[in-house]
């Protein structure tokens, strides 16, 4: 790493932290001690997450890169986060560049929906408030996205994957986009051998989880986060999906949404040659911190479009409000790693932009003050309040598929976090502000058009932002759990919604006949005409009431709590000493309680998993109706003040950095609005395109654009550092690897799929028997019941 920023520099920066937080920890023992019962408002017995050792130090030592990084360039953090991290034998990855077809119908699907923003959406105004139309499709690499599956659920799928039964045709609903639903559905889908989640249960059809990783819009990657998606992914039996999309300041809004929703196309509508077509409601958004909040603008594109909405979407600490409006953001930032007065970093020629783009706020005296030096790497100032970059600014949250939101009782995010989950659960309860809608106009008809979203809203108490980060502490562990029994209940529920229309058949012009074939026969001989609307959320009551009543191999799910956190036997002795209301343990069963016309089910969780009711709405500062007014704009009085000191001090502190590189970038932004931007094209400049200050984009001289760049669209490097830390993350799915290297899985994996065939095998021989009837064995079934399996594919083979 350039200037000394890399693992040994990272390393000589951190250690003293352990260190001294090892023995603050120890002295400390006794008092921790004394309040191990705290009440329930003070975390719950046990005391709260600090209370680990590992939990402590995990903390301040992400507190204390995050502080030392604050010195360095912002592309020296991003290179930093970029390296390459060794991938473990009993994970497979597999890196494919996401094609140009559904890049470019991401493109036309987002231009028709930016467009929409504004006083003057209803003219096609809204992409000149983004800066027209053409620069956040540039690019400076291909768009690339990363399979992560567990190797033995991918040689059990690939050995054991046969043509599904056709699937249901979908009935598109009128829209104004005109996108046709029907060329996303496709005839068939996987079905997956032998492969099961975390309660036991077999995987019935193929499942995806298309997963967004954080970073506050501009750091970390899918090497920092592969540890989190894989675990993700072995607990619901599903494979992960993961694009690298483009990260700011380089390539801010929308250029990372473009991409997240290009990987979905990409998804469910692959071309030809490449993976087979993934059933929307067999596909579930995942995300952390900017991440999930980027889930949440591409679920409300997704619902505004016309397009299929997946099964359901699990969000972790979700950023939400760029605009830092709520309480939370502005108290004691103890108990979290994010710095309160916001990212700072030596200057450099990536950051800070040229001033411009800025945004006018009252302050607490009553004057008004306008700021130009851009706040937020995401977006210029003049984008904060735009209901993309902050989704609290929508018009309307309702009509999504369900949503598992979790977020740490103790991170500066908690408020915007509540408020989300209730705004999805009641759209016409939590309107946007009347402020909003006067620079949002468009936001007006959304509020009372949809139906409430299904929530189911935990707050870990006195936990930090994206807990699974510190992914071998207790409280990561119940947040993984949960994600589990989300993730899995969502899509058995689909499933079993799908199921319920496959005994009717349908036609449609386009496709010709699909007969649809029930996995229960009573239902297959039905001749009834049906249909289902895929870009409606496909989850109902009923069926999560089925998905609740599936049969759970209690056993599987007690030995993966154990294997996760070796505590469950002290965790449900220690509940007898715990005087509060208490709902349960946090485990993995594929049940939730949202069904019937529960909207959302909102709840806190102890360090030691139990679950409690969320206390009453008037209780909850993030509700006081007296706040509703000021959500979603910068106040000269909240968080912006910290900020602007903080500034100062860097300002000063780097005064000749930061003269260098404003003067660079001065000269060059003459030249460029002079000559024309990085692709050298007059014709945008005439056409009114402005790419935001800090866009690389924006640059005239290629070489300067090259430097900006190349943290973002360069090589990767490796790191020692990055590569300890992702161990530390991976023990709990070492356990569940299934071998102790790549022969070992195989085997173990075809040893397994030979028992369940040949059981397989003994009941159907038993129910002939019983039916006195003559059981023929085919010959798949009687290869694989005497031992005989075929090997799976070439791809497999080259890796072995």
């Amino acid at each position: 790493m350039t200037n000394g920023y890399g693992t040994p520099s990272v390393a000589i920066a951190t250690t003293p932290t352990v260190i001294s937080t090892f023995f603050s920890h120890i002295l400390a023992r006794r008092k921790r001690k004394s309040v191990s019962k705290k009440s329930l408002e003070e975390g719950g017995p046990g005391g709260g997450p600090e209370d680990q050792l590992s939990y402590e130090e995990g903390l301040k030592v992400v507190r204390r890169f995050l502080e030392f990084a604050s010195h360095h360039g912002v592309e020296e953090v991003q290179a930093f986060t970029a390296n390459w991290v060794p991938t473990p034998h009993w994970v497979r990855k597999e890196v494919v560049a996401i094609p140009d077809s559904s890049i470019r119908e991401a493109e036309d699907i987002l231009t028709k929906h930016l467009s929409k923003y504004g006083p003057q959406g209803e003219q096609g105004g809204g992409l000149k408030l983004v800066g027209g139309d053409k620069w956040w499709k540039v690019r400076g690499k291909p768009l690339e996205g990363e399979w992560i599956e567990m190797q033995k659920d991918y040689i059990k799928r690939t050995a054991e994957k046969t043509a599904s039964p056709e699937l249901p045709t979908a009935a598109p609903s009128p829209t104004t986009a005109g996108i046709d639903p029907w060329k996303y559905l496709p005839r068939r889908a996987a079905t997956v051998g032998n492969v099961k989640d975390s309660t036991g249960a077999d995987v019935a059809v193929d499942r995806v989880i298309l997963y967004i990783h954080g970073g506050a819009f501009f750091f970390s990657s899918l090497e920092t986060h592969r540890y989190q998606v894989q675990r993700h992914a072995r607990k619901a039996g599903a494979r992960a999906f993961s694009p690298a999309y483009r990260l700011s300041p380089q390539y801010p809004f929308p250029c990372g949404i473009l991409d997240s929703l290009a990987a979905y196309l990409y998804l469910i509508s692959p071309p030809p040659g490449a993976h087979e077509p993934i059933l929307p409601t067999s596909v579930i958004l995942m995300g952390d911190s900017a991440g999930a909040g980027m889930v949440i603008s591409l679920l409300v594109i997704i619902r505004e479009m016309g397009l299929p909405m997946p099964a359901g979407a699990s969000l972790i600490s979700p950023w939400v409000d760029l605009t830092h409006s709520m309480p939370s953001i502005s108290g004691w930032d103890g108990d979290d790693f994010i710095p309160s007065s916001g990212f700072h970093y030596k200057p450099s020629c990536a950051w800070p932009p040229l001033p411009g783009d800025g945004i006018t706020v009252t302050m607490p005296d009553g004057t008004e003050q306008h700021f130009d030096e851009q706040i937020q790497m995401y977006c210029p100032n003049n984008l904060l309040t735009h209901p993309l970059v902050s989704p609290v600014n929508l018009g309307s949250l309702g009509g999504l598929c369900p949503l598992l939101i979790l977020g740490g009782g103790g991170e500066l995010l908690r408020d915007e976090i509540v408020y989300l989950a209730h705004k999805a659960a009641a759209p016409t309860t939590y309107r946007p502000s009347s402020t909003t809608l006067s620079q949002y106009p468009d936001q007006a008809a959304m509020v009372d058009k949809y139906k409430p979203t299904k929530v189911h809203l935990q707050i870990y108490e006195g936990c930090c932002h994206v807990v699974p980060t510190l992914s071998w502490t207790r409280s990561s562990k119940y947040m993984y759990r949960a994600c589990a029994n989300f993730n899995i209940w969502a899509f058995t529920a689909a499933q079993k919604a799908i199921e319920r229309k496959l005994h009717h058949s349908h036609k449609h012009p386009s496709r010709g006949s699909s007969t649809l074939v029930s996995s229960n026969p009573s239902r297959a001989s039905s001749t009834a005409t049906s249909s289902i609307d895929l870009t409606q959320p496909i989850i109902t009551s009923s069926a999560g009431v089925e998905a609740n009543q599936e049969e759970v191999d209690l056993g599987d799910v007690e030995s993966e709590a154990s294997s996760d956190s070796g505590e469950t036997a002290s965790t449900l002795a220690d509940s007898a000493d715990d005087p509060g209301p208490i709902k349960g343990i946090v485990t993995v069963r594929g049940s939730e309680p949202l069904v019937g016309e529960t909207t959302i089910v909102a709840e806190r969780v102890s360090t030691h998993g139990r679950i409690r009711p969320f206390e009453a709405i008037e209780a909850v500062p993030a509700l006081d109706p007296a706040l509703r007014e000021q959500i979603g704009q910068v106040h000269g009085g909240g968080a912006i003040q910290k900020w602007l000191a903080k500034r100062a001090v860097w300002d000063e502190k780097y005064s000749s950095s930061l003269d260098r590189w404003r003067e660079i970038r001065k000269s060059d932004r003459i030249k460029a609005e002079r000559e024309g931007y990085l692709p050298r094209d007059m014709s945008w400049v005439k056409s009114g395109e402005r790419p935001p200050m800090c866009s690389v984009v924006s640059i005239w001289d290629e070489e300067l654009a090259r430097k900006v760049g190349e943290s973002v669209d360069g090589k990767k490097g490796k790191s020692m550092g990055m590569g300890w830390w992702m161990r530390m993350g991976t023990k709990a799915d070492k356990e569940h690897a299934g071998g102790d290297d790549l022969e070992e899985i195989k085997k173990n994996a075809e040893d397994e799929m030979v028992q369940e065939q040949a059981v397989v095998a003994d009941r159907r021989r038993s129910s002939a028997a019983a039916l006195g009837r003559p059981f023929d064995l085919g010959a798949g079934e009687g290869a694989r019941a005497k031992g005989i399996v075929e090997e799976p594919d070439n791809v497999l083979e080259e890796q072995l």
